[in-house]
């Protein structure tokens, strides 16, 4: 089973597309704001090996893959949903 995280902060006009998105899919996404946890922006830098967002950490038994671009993600995740 695969687990999402989305890496965002609100003030981000990409992120924003992605998390508009998010209000019409099923999937479940912990989100992850970088702007309110310096953890989390550690965790994006260290994983990601950069702190650009938005950034989706899809996590499944065998990986983790850090995807960035909005539009990416935003294809991805409709993918899953359907």
């Amino acid at each position: 089973m695969k687990t999402f995280e989305l890496f965002y902060f609100p003030s981000c006009p990409y992120c924003q597309m992605v998390l508009g998105e998010l209000n019409q899919l099923t999937v479940a996404v912990e989100l992850r704001n970088i702007m309110e946890n310096i953890d989390y922006r550690n965790e994006l830098m260290a994983g990601g090996g950069k702190t650009q967002v938005p950034c989706l950490k899809i996590v499944d038994a065998e990986s983790v893959t850090w995807m960035y671009e909005s539009r990416d993600i935003i294809h991805y995740l409709q993918q899953q949903a359907s």
